[in-house]
């Protein structure tokens, strides 16, 4: 459970960051991009220990993070 608190403050730590630092908001940006993904990737590995599949919650919220991620990308781009 530390892994995931401490994956998304470094997540929060580096969009907040991005904010202040617009010369260097794009690095920013990816890498609250990577630590998002660790986050995701210790929630369904949390999940699949718990049952042996991931429940329809996590996956549905997986696809509507990545169409909103996707969407924001379309505006930066």
């Amino acid at each position: 459970m530390k892994d995931l608190i401490r994956y998304r403050a470094m997540e929060s730590l580096c969009r907040q960051s991005a904010v202040f630092h617009p010369l260097e908001s794009w690095r920013l940006l990816a890498q609250a991009e990577m630590w998002h993904h660790k986050a995701m990737a210790e929630i369904e590995s949390r999940a699949l220990e718990g049952n042996g599949a991931p429940p329809a919650a996590v996956l549905a919220r997986n696809e509507a993070l990545a169409n909103a991620n996707d969407g924001n990308r379309s505006l930066v781009g």
